[in-house]
């Protein structure tokens, strides 16, 4: 038989799910520097020292804004097409099955609520906080980090699971909208990443 070959997905994809796990983070620092920074918020005429004055107190808020848009109506649409896509899996019965919802709080703790707590008000805050989340990125996408996501948590759960296929146990991770699978179930899974499913319960 021959190896199964991973859909992995594009960069473009990987990069929208990567930002929807950082919306929340993203969100405060908006409000975090607009509200700081509220004074600054008059007409000052176009200058470069306006437009520098722009940059330092409202930059990161422009670009996050601009880059939450792209990444949450991305991802949507990725997981919209692997949903579709999905129907071209592969069936398999589920043999041990193990929630990994609780990923997502670590994820939060770890990750995100440290950078709640930062100034972005100059222009060596704004860009150590570019470059740490641009070393965090390099990491979550060739991780399986790529499905632990907060947001998706909202409407999807995330398993680690054993399965048997042509006679030998396999295992990894998968995203389903059903949030009660459990041994026996029989799936539908499509590959989107080295072990790393999202899966359909067949019926």
């Amino acid at each position: 038989m021959n190896k199964r070959v991973a859909n992995n997905l594009e960069r473009k994809a990987q990069f929208a799910l990567f930002v929807t796990s950082y919306l929340p983070l993203f969100i405060l620092i908006i409000f975090k520097q607009i509200y700081t920074n509220y004074n600054f918020l008059n007409w000052g005429g176009f200058s470069a020292s306006s437009l520098n004055l722009l940059l330092e107190k409202f930059g990161l808020s422009i670009i996050l804004t601009v880059v939450s848009i792209y990444g949450y109506y991305g991802a949507m649409k990725t997981l919209k097409n692997i949903h579709e896509a999905s129907d071209n899996g592969f069936p398999v019965k589920i043999t041990d099955i193990k929630n990994k919802n609780s990923e997502s709080i670590g994820y939060i703790a770890t990750y995100i609520i440290p950078f709640a707590f930062q100034n972005f008000d100059n222009w060596l805050e704004l860009i150590s906080i570019c470059f740490i989340i641009y070393i965090i990125y390099r990491v979550y996408i060739n991780s399986s980090l790529l499905l632990i996501n907060p947001v998706l948590n909202l409407k999807y759960s995330i398993f680690e699971f054993e399965f048997e296929e042509a006679e030998k146990n396999k295992n990894g991770i998968l995203i389903s909208k059903n949030n009660e699978l459990q041994e026996d179930d029989f799936v539908k899974l499509y590959s989107i990443g080295n072990k790393m499913y999202y899966s359909k319960k067949l019926n």
